[in-house]
């Protein structure tokens, strides 16, 4: 009896080794980035806010992509576990800006540490120019994007 894995893997195989791949650096990243106290996709946005600081939600949303609820969801919870903060605008009361806590920037090195790892990790049956192949097709595949 064939199952709904095998069906996929034999009909598209390219979506289902992407996907596995994909689930395989995701545990990964989740290795490196839990004992930082931190929950996949908050790393990108608290990186970000170290190289933007005083940044707002609607400038992270254009730069990161992701969507407004999911991002205001994001930073009140890495509000509440201390690593950003909210404050006013000086000039504008109205918008209010986002700044790393002390906590927060005493990650950060260890979060871009963790995607260098996580890599290594993720592509360590490659040589170097199978790594920059398999990037620049990932890119490949990415732009096809409808």
């Amino acid at each position: 009896m064939t199952g709904g894995r095998e069906i996929a893997a034999a009909n598209g195989p390219v979506g289902y080794a992407l996907n596995e791949a994909a689930k395989a650096h995701r545990a990964q990243l989740e290795l490196r980035m839990g004992p930082l106290g931190l929950h996949l996709g908050q790393e990108l946005l608290l990186v970000d806010i170290h190289r933007y600081p005083g940044t707002t939600q609607a400038e992270l949303v254009q730069r990161i992509g992701f969507e407004q609820p999911t991002l205001a969801k994001a930073i009140s919870r890495m509000e509440r576990t201390g690593f950003v903060e909210r404050a006013a605008d000086p000039g504008d009361r109205r918008v209010t800006l986002l700044r790393l806590t002390e906590r927060g920037e005493a990650v950060v090195q260890g979060v871009i540490a963790g995607w260098a790892e996580a890599d290594r990790a993720s592509t360590s049956g490659l040589t170097e120019a199978e790594t920059h192949e398999l990037t620049r097709l990932l890119n490949n595949v990415r732009d096809n994007r409808p």
